[in-house]
């Protein structure tokens, strides 16, 4: 029996070493095929992505100059800047004073001063490149005469269809048609995009298919600077229409940033200049570094000594750009003061934005807004400053209706009032 167990055992086959592991061999082989198999389908998208994105990119580069044309161009958006840390008092004023007055400067040579204007000129000539004038064509009056009649701006965007410029916009008053001469000193026809009357700021366009070569390679778009970091004592270029001419080039300092325009529903601080001006001029204000600070107006400002006023343009970056897409400037027209807390205790009258002013047909005086009724409250939010007058009427935005509360003086004192009003805008 035993022997016959042993044949049998020894009958039965022997895997070899290379047998015994030949199912491992095959799975490894299947795995890797499969591997294989993944990574060129991988690859093979991978690659018709590629060319995908290729076709994608071309089509884009090709069709773009059609669709700025027939699609109006990109959406304007301008940065804002932070708001300047005001002073509180006079005793900060005081402070600031004395460490200005202890700055040491060196002394300069003749040499010096002229290195010094050289070095503003060639600031001046890069910043001058994005100056324009524009002039007005009235009815009765053909282009000979329209000359008589200009505004200096400042290309501030391209959108790829048009040059958007920001201009004082008394100049689109009546006109007929508006031209538009570069700093190369070509003329081009000019259409106007936008206006806000309210603060006098118009956007013109001006077709870039039809500029020659030459004007394209001529001009530049300006960069529009931080006014908040501007201080007195700053020096400052001034470009345009500001004597009364064009071509205009002048230089001076900052001699005061604290004060402020004041229109309907809010107001908008100052850079004030000690360059003198025409009563009429108009002009774009540059710092050292040739960024647009802020864009004069002499006969909207009305500032005294005809010295260069100009809106800082950190103030109206928002409103540029409401009009650089078509979109009004928000306006309830209210013209109003802050009842400050001594003149809230000596009169009685309550904490608000005392209404000197409504303008006529203004959407507040549709309300029943009248003068002498005091502001409280704007869409739940109290109101107790022009700016937050201000910032409420613009984040609702035109053709929003916004609810106000109010006091108005009745026979027996103060009642309450409340108006629903429609945000328009002034163009």
């Amino acid at each position: 029996m035993s022997d016959n167990r042993e044949n049998k055992h020894n009958e039965e086959p022997h895997d070899s070493e290379e047998e015994k592991y030949l199912f491992l061999q095959e799975t490894v082989k299947d795995e890797q095929r499969s591997k294989k198999g993944i990574m060129g389908n991988l690859c093979r998208l991978a690659g018709r992505g590629l060319i995908f994105g290729l076709a994608a990119g071309l089509a884009f580069y090709a069709l773009r100059p059609w669709a700025m044309t027939h699609l109006g161009g990109e959406k304007v958006t301008i940065p804002l800047d932070q708001e300047e840390t005001p002073i509180e008092n006079e005793t900060d004023t005081k402070d600031q004073e004395a460490q200005e007055e202890e700055i040491q400067y060196p002394d300069l040579t003749v040499e010096d001063y002229q290195e010094m204007n050289h070095a503003l000129y060639q600031v001046a000539l890069s910043a001058g490149k994005s100056v324009v004038e524009i002039y007005a064509v009235h009815r009765d009056e053909g282009w000979e005469n329209a000359g008589e009649q200009a505004v200096s701006g400042v290309i501030f965007w391209d959108n790829g269809a048009d040059l958007l410029i920001a201009a004082p916009a008394r100049i689109v008053k009546d006109a007929e048609a508006l031209k538009a001469t570069f700093s190369d000193n070509t003329t081009y026809n000019a259409t106007l995009k936008k206006q806000d009357r309210n603060l006098g700021l118009a956007i013109i366009a001006i077709k870039r298919s039809d500029l020659s070569d030459s004007t394209r390679n001529q001009i530049q778009t300006a960069m529009l600077g931080n006014s908040n970091a501007v201080n007195r004592g700053d020096g400052v270029i001034v470009l345009g229409e500001q004597f009364g001419y064009a071509g205009g080039v002048g230089y001076g300092i900052i001699s005061s940033t604290r004060n402020y325009r004041t229109v309907a529903d809010g107001q908008y601080r100052l850079l004030d200049t000690d360059i003198a001006g025409s009563e009429k001029g108009s002009g774009i204000l540059f710092n050292t570094a040739g960024e647009v600070i802020g864009i004069c107006d002499q006969s909207e400002l009305q500032r005294d000594g005809n010295l260069v006023s100009a809106y800082a343009i950190s103030d109206i970056k928002e409103e540029i750009e409401l009009l650089a897409n078509g979109q009004g400037v928000p306006y309830i027209g209210v013209h109003g003061v802050v009842v400050t807390e001594k003149l809230a205790g000596e009169q009685g009258i309550p904490k608000g934005i005392y209404v000197r002013e409504v303008e006529a047909d203004s959407p507040a005086m549709q309300a029943g807004i009248q003068n002498g009724d005091v502001i409280t409250e704007i869409n739940k939010t109290d109101i107790t400053g022009i700016a937050g007058f201000h910032k409420q009427i613009a984040e609702a935005g035109t053709g929003t209706q916004i609810r106000i509360k109010g006091q108005r003086r009745g026979a027996d004192g103060y009642v309450d009032v409340t108006f629903d009003v429609t945000v328009g805008s002034k163009e």
